[in-house]
């Protein structure tokens, strides 16, 4: 059978004041009416049935994700003990699934991106899906870059090695890390390089063996943890010892057997408040507006308001996000740098706007 495996562990610290601990980036409605990850799940439909829908996330979150997700079972929306990194989150979903299904085939995906069209986004999935079952192998997706990202990992797509379900399979060449801008031009213009989506599809058994195979330590806490079918005692004391690691460093860049699809979707991380702009309405002098605003002579913002009056005066390229608590003013070419400024927070044990 086909399980997912959300992993909805992140912070958000990038969508400060909006995004908070209690009430981190994937449960807000950033991009759409619902949050990121009911969007997410709801994507899933028709493919993978909520019965077989598991969500890792963190502890403090564990109430607010079963809320947000009433037809998932509450079991199945699992706290990590603490933050570990992919190679943990995925290992421990694996496990889950595979103490359940010793056979299933499972798709990793982030709870926060934007993907569209869905059926679209089934289709590649359920191609994955097949070829993973009847083959083995690890799958990854790549999204044909339409700027010079230098934001995102790419992947060097390799020979084609098959047809599953129509769509072509290609073997992985390598991975590359974010790229300076340069090279990210070089990229576009090869067009064999493909932004990395960060979505995996695999048998739970066969990421298991994989991490075994590089991370023996790490294998041997997930088998203990799969042995006892996810008991709460086994993974609180297994889980923290894992090291803390990303699955791309300890598996995808030095198994031999990576196979890439590339998705016919369009394809959103939604990484910082700059990209929030395409989903909100634009005025005339392209200010991207949620709330109550009014401007004079203020172009290229991005504004959102609780409903308190935001008012500017002869400004342009900022980024205005105010709350019942906090107002953030950045400028928009400075927007990765918000988590700094939630870093300077955490650091004065600001905990009231935390």
């Amino acid at each position: 059978m086909l399980h997912a495996l959300i992993l909805a562990g992140g912070s958000g610290k990038r969508f400060w004041p909006l995004s908070r601990r209690a009430t981190p980036k994937q449960l807000l409605a950033i991009a759409g009416k619902r949050t990121m990850i009911a969007e997410t799940v709801a994507r899933l439909r028709g493919l993978v049935p909520p019965s077989r829908v598991h969500v890792l996330t963190n502890r403090s979150t564990v109430a607010a994700m079963r809320k947000a997700l009433p037809g998932v079972p509450a079991r199945q929306i699992v706290g990590e003990p603490e933050g570990r990194d992919t190679t943990a989150a995925i290992g421990l979903g694996a496990a889950l699934v595979a103490s359940r299904d010793p056979d299933g085939v499972m798709v990793v995906l982030p709870a926060d991106h934007v993907i569209e069209p869905a059926a679209a986004f089934r289709r590649t999935l359920a191609a994955a899906a097949d070829a993973a079952k009847r083959e083995g192998g690890l799958y990854v997706f790549g999204v044909k870059p339409n700027h010079p990202a230098t934001g995102y990992g790419y992947i060097q797509r390799g020979p084609a090695l098959t047809k599953s379900r129509g769509v072509r399979v290609f073997k992985v060449k390598r991975f590359v890390e974010k790229p300076d801008l340069a090279t990210a031009k070089r990229y576009v213009a090869d067009g064999g390089f493909l932004w990395n989506a960060g979505i995996f599809c695999w048998r739970a058994s066969d990421i298991l063996a994989a991490i075994a195979k590089y991370k023996p330590a790490i294998g041997a806490a997930l088998e203990k943890i799969r042995a006892s079918k996810g008991s709460p005692a086994v993974l609180n004391r297994e889980f923290p010892r894992i090291e803390k690691i990303s699955i791309d460093y300890a598996v995808m860049e030095k198994a031999p057997d990576v196979r890439m699809l590339e998705a016919a979707w369009g394809w959103d991380d939604v990484g910082s408040w700059t990209s929030v702009a395409a989903y909100l309405k634009r005025d005339a002098a392209g200010n991207s507006v949620a709330g109550d605003f009014r401007g004079v002579d203020v172009s290229n913002c991005l504004v959102l308001s609780d409903g308190h009056l935001v008012a500017a005066v002869g400004v342009r390229d900022l980024i205005i996000v105010r709350t019942k608590d906090a107002t953030l003013v950045c400028h928009r070419d400075r927007a990765q740098d918000v988590k700094k400024l939630v870093d300077l927070l955490e650091a004065e044990k600001r905990e009231a706007v935390l």
